[in-house]
């Protein structure tokens, strides 16, 4: 079962836009991976990630914006954080998560509960790799929190935003 998971970080992704945008909206893979600094693998990774937002395609060896990566470079932080949020919600794993999330009394989970979910055919290092992917972009969005000491995940608030502004910076890290 092939189910969409984010392959990179929100950093990674968002490089990858800002070099698209300096070069007019399309770079040669080549000269991609070469001013980005990443091997084949993590290129790969950053492209597929963009796509799974629909913010890049590939086109005769060029990565080409889409309509919506245009937009995307063109937006504010707030209006990028909700784009992501509104994809993100739709993921399979997401969508799982974020239910489990309202369903709980306390709106959280242990960090466990994710990996679980995931687990399946992947080994416990990609299920790592993914977690945090996931949740490096969950956070960006402002759909979740995660209390790393605690190990747990938690589902992000207007009143969570109100009360722990630190969780916030903690989101756009």
């Amino acid at each position: 079962m092939d189910v969409p998971l984010p392959k990179a970080r929100v950093s990674e992704v968002l490089g990858l836009l800002e070099i698209l945008d300096d070069e007019g909206g399309h770079v040669d893979l080549y000269k991609l991976g070469r001013t980005l600094g990443h091997d084949i693998d993590e290129l790969i990774s950053t492209i597929e990630t963009a796509q799974l937002f629909n913010l890049v395609e590939v086109d005769n060896g060029d990565v080409v914006f889409t309509e919506v990566g245009k937009q995307f470079t063109d937006q504010n932080m707030e209006q990028r954080k909700t784009y992501i949020s509104e994809v993100l919600s739709k993921l399979p794993y997401m969508v799982e998560l974020l239910t489990a999330l309202a369903e709980s009394e306390e709106h959280s989970v242990d960090m466990e509960y994710l990996e679980r979910i995931i687990d399946g055919e992947y080994s416990e290092r990609e299920v790592k790799y993914f977690v945090r992917n996931l949740l490096d972009w969950a956070r960006f969005a402002e759909l979740i929190w995660v209390d790393s000491d605690e190990q747990t995940i938690h589902l992000e608030t207007e009143e969570d935003e109100e009360n722990n502004p630190e969780q916030n910076d903690q989101a756009e890290e």
